[in-house]
């Protein structure tokens, strides 16, 4: 075990549990380890960002458990600390000895989809909607209406994308060879801005008020690589709950459905607009009623402007901050993605106007 990990067995097992690294699907930058315990049963060690708290680390295993006890068995069960040693913190979290918080979590079989069918997405989308139903039902989370903290950020992003342009990022690079890279796709993305009218677009996003929604525990950062599937295409696992907030449920939707390729056939469109190319997973999250022009439009939106957002995101990260990625290529692939999606984006966002009927 390397220093970074926590003390174990925190979680009272008798003897030595087997331990190996694992790969992370994100880029957060959390340690993982695979564990099999002396039970024979799989596990994840993994630990929490760097400026989690504990009160919201114990929120977020609360509400795993909550979805768990709801019967959402695509949920991975949360493992309690016995004891009441130096290391345990709370039920379910492990402080290491570098004061970073830690969890164990059930090892979720199965494997995500880049693209799915139609019929894996829906069922997806039904899975989550059970999710949200019981989330709603959070003691002390209950559902409310207010303003949605997603809109609110990108509304504000906006605002400052407007102020710092992407142009004057090309000057943070300078003539470091290093970020050679992240400047050719800057400059990709600048000359996509610039045909496509991207001040407009940003311009629309600023302007949008405080939408009023419905509020409640939502996932906030469920994408591809975090719903898994079985042999036979039904979900059977949503991992990484680190990101669970209160939002809108359109949040998770617009964010799953805009991180999966579709195939451009007769029932799925390559438009822009998410709810376009996957009307049965759309139907399938609205719970088999047709969803209301103004959710979609939320939906629709959320997904643009995440995307001009995100990209943001990364040009600042990589140029201006110098930040540094375990897997540099990934974050390429990641951004390429995004200019893909750029220009359909910047349109998409020019065309829902801001108002009130964007709220669901």
């Amino acid at each position: 075990m390397s220093e970074s990990e926590p003390p174990y067995p925190a979680w009272g097992d008798a003897g030595r549990a087997a331990i190996a690294p694992l790969a992370s699907s994100g880029f957060s930058g959390s340690s993982l380890f695979r564990l099999q315990r002396p039970d024979g049963t799989n596990w994840v060690l993994k630990s929490f960002g760097p400026h989690t708290s504990l009160p919201r680390a114990q929120w977020i295993h609360a509400l795993m458990a909550h979805l768990r006890a709801g019967g959402l068995d695509t949920v991975p069960r949360v493992a309690s600390v016995h004891g009441t040693g130096a290391a345990a913190t709370g039920d379910t979290v492990v402080r290491g000895p570098g004061g970073e918080l830690w969890e164990l979590v059930e090892y979720m079989p199965g494997v995500p989809r880049r693209a799915p069918s139609a019929t894996e997405a829906a069922a997806a989308l039904s899975e989550l909607s059970r999710l949200h139903a019981v989330a709603a039902t959070l003691p002390g989370a209950e559902a409310a209406v207010e303003p949605s903290t997603g809109v609110d950020r990108r509304r504000d992003q906006a605002g400052r994308m407007l102020a710092s342009p992407w142009r004057d990022l090309e000057a943070s690079a300078g003539v470091d060879g290093a970020l050679d890279d992240a400047r050719s796709r800057l400059l990709t993305a600048v000359e996509i801005f610039e045909t496509s009218n991207g001040r407009a677009a940003l311009e629309s996003i600023a302007a949008v008020g405080r939408l009023t929604v419905r509020t409640q525990p939502v996932l906030r950062d469920i994408w591809c690589d975090h719903v898994l599937f079985d042999a036979g295409g039904r979900p059977c696992g949503f991992i990484d709950f680190h990101s669970a907030g209160r939002d809108t449920t359109a949040v998770d939707v617009a964010r799953l459905l805009g991180s999966w390729d579709a195939t451009p056939v007769a029932t799925l469109s390559s438009s822009p607009s998410v709810t376009d190319r996957w009307p049965s997973a759309i139907a399938a999250c609205a719970q088999g009623r047709e969803p209301e022009p103004r959710e979609r439009l939320l939906i629709d939106w959320l997904h643009a402007s995440a995307v001009i957002c995100g990209l943001d995101n990364w040009f600042g990260w990589l140029i201006r901050d110098r930040r540094q990625f375990d897997d540099r290529q990934r974050v390429l692939a990641r951004m390429d993605r995004l200019i893909a999606e750029l220009a359909g984006a910047l349109h998409l966002v020019r065309d829902i106007r801001p108002g009130p009927r964007l709220t669901p």
